[in-house]
């Protein structure tokens, strides 16, 4: 099957099986899909915001408890939302697999998603890496161009990406590879197969490595179409939080037109939820596409194995 054929049975799927849409939606929400709601919500800070919040995080006498306790309850944060985007993956990936007649797993739901979880974790290890290696950079730089003038080279956060631009390559270059990786190394875990996590890891390198430019031209696909919809996402909250927030400055939040706006705006971005979950869904059944057995056949009772 070639691209275009897959890319819309996995539309076709995505849009006709409404039963995808939860558990794909939980994935993507708890993984990346928060982040327009709250950009819309609270707009990046400032130079002098940034400025202020640094002196007054290293001039406060619990320095650097300040740092560490909120460092720490974020990782926990980051850890939780990690697993809950991996048990939503699990059951998505469940879910195809039933569409496609195959037997379900033997693995209860939390086992599955527990072994989902860690192979998302090891595929995630060069994005960390690469991603420490930014801020150390970017901890050392950014003193030095926030001091430096303004001389028409940018705003101080494009300057700051000047600066680290190689690294910022490296890290969209390892996610990329990374998803492409955890992709076929999560279907191999949720799979009939009751395999271990050495093995789901050792099949998805083995996919990897067998077809890397196609699956990693998969991963820019479907992460362009993921930002596409991040992006719509942030400017239509924004947009519609904007009157909201200047109600909310002024003190007149809990009038009657302000509780109308917000209600509107909830059901906007629940909307907006379910159609990043529809994306999401597209994207995981495309993937799976990618894994031959059983795709295109029939069924016992003649029924096509999509339908």
């Amino acid at each position: 099957m070639r691209w275009a054929p897959r890319v819309l049975a996995a539309a076709q799927v995505a849009a006709d099986h409404a039963e995808l849409w939860p558990p794909a939606a939980l994935a993507a929400l708890s993984a990346i899909g928060w982040l327009p709601f709250v950009l819309a919500v609270a707009p990046l800070p400032s130079e002098g915001d940034l400025a202020f919040v640094a002196s007054s995080i290293v001039l406060s006498p619990s320095f650097p408890l300040n740092i560490v306790l909120p460092g720490a309850a974020l990782l926990c944060v980051a850890l939780s939302a990690s697993v809950l985007s991996a048990a939503g993956e699990v059951a998505l990936l469940r879910a195809i697999d039933r569409l496609r007649g195959l037997a379900p797993g033997s693995r209860s739901i939390d086992e599955a998603a527990a072994r989902a979880w860690v192979i998302r974790i090891v595929a995630s290890l060069p994005a960390l890496a690469a991603a420490v290696a930014v801020l150390a950079v970017v901890s050392g730089v950014a003193p030095g161009e926030y001091q430096s003038p303004d001389l028409g080279q940018g705003p101080f956060l494009v300057r700051l990406a000047r600066d680290v631009w190689p690294l910022l390559v490296l890290e969209v270059a390892a996610i990329v590879i990374g998803q492409a990786f955890a992709a076929g190394a999560m279907r191999a875990s949720v799979g009939p197969q009751s395999i271990s996590v050495g093995r789901a890891l050792s099949a998805g390198l083995r996919g990897l490595r067998r077809r890397p430019l196609r699956r990693i031209a998969i991963a820019v696909g479907t992460d362009a179409a993921l930002g596409a919809w991040l992006v719509v996402s942030w400017a239509l909250l924004r947009v519609l939080w904007t009157p909201i927030g200047r109600q909310a400055e002024d003190g007149a939040l809990l009038t009657p037109a302000s509780a109308a706006l917000l209600v509107g705006f909830v059901a906007i971005w629940l909307c907006l939820v379910a159609g990043g979950g529809v994306l999401h869904a597209w994207s995981s059944t495309w993937w799976s596409l990618e894994d031959p057995p059983g795709i295109g056949t029939r069924r016992e009772d003649g029924g096509e194995r999509w339908t």
